[in-house]
């Protein structure tokens, strides 16, 4: 409502100052009601984005519960890696004070001791008794240095230079052919 509009309508001036004054008292009163409007505006706008925010918590929930997942299972291979490590090396350090019949027999056997420290039954138990065990009723496994070796004729074994048998009488027969040993 305007001024002019009530000149129009034929009212007094002194009337339309005490109309406008009771509008503008109207309004004020309106708008003191809503006069918050403003903030709560922002408040809702940050409302939003504190919601938006937290769906990527949701998300980054799941993959923090998703890599911690893999930390755990990461600290326990190492943790059996670590064991299997140590659990070689006594074999190792053990084995090298035995003297084998060959590499193949060690090897073995120190695959055998290793599933045995493994398994539950084998706690408390040295590897003395664990090698006894694995090594029971098997001949042939360990080099007895104590055991009486064969003996060993001097002329059984030749030498380069002193040349005998098919050999040197080939060559006493064929003196220009070259024969490469």
């Amino acid at each position: 409502m305007t001024r002019d509009f009530l000149k129009e309508l034929g009212i007094a001036d002194e009337a339309i100052d005490k109309i406008m004054a009771e509008n503008g008292r109207n309004i004020e009163a309106a708008k003191a009601k809503y006069g918050d409007y403003d903030d709560i505006k922002a408040q809702l706008e940050t409302a939003k984005a504190t919601l938006e925010k937290f769906k990527d918590y949701d998300q980054t929930k799941g993959e923090v519960a998703k890599w911690k997942a893999e930390y755990e299972k990461a600290v326990k291979e190492g943790e059996q890696k670590l064991r299997n490590l140590e659990r070689q090396g006594l074999v190792k350090d053990y084995l090298g004070q035995k003297k084998f019949v060959n590499e193949l027999t060690k090897e073995a056997l120190s695959g055998k001791l290793l599933a045995a420290l493994e398994k539950e039954e084998s706690k408390g138990k040295s590897l003395d008794d664990l090698f006894k065990a694995a090594t029971e009723g098997l001949e042939n496994i360990i080099v007895d240095d104590k055991a009486p070796q064969p003996p060993t004729v001097p002329g059984m074994a030749g030498k380069p230079g002193n040349e005998d048998g098919v050999l040197a009488a080939f060559k006493r027969q064929n003196p220009g052919i070259k024969i490469d040993l």
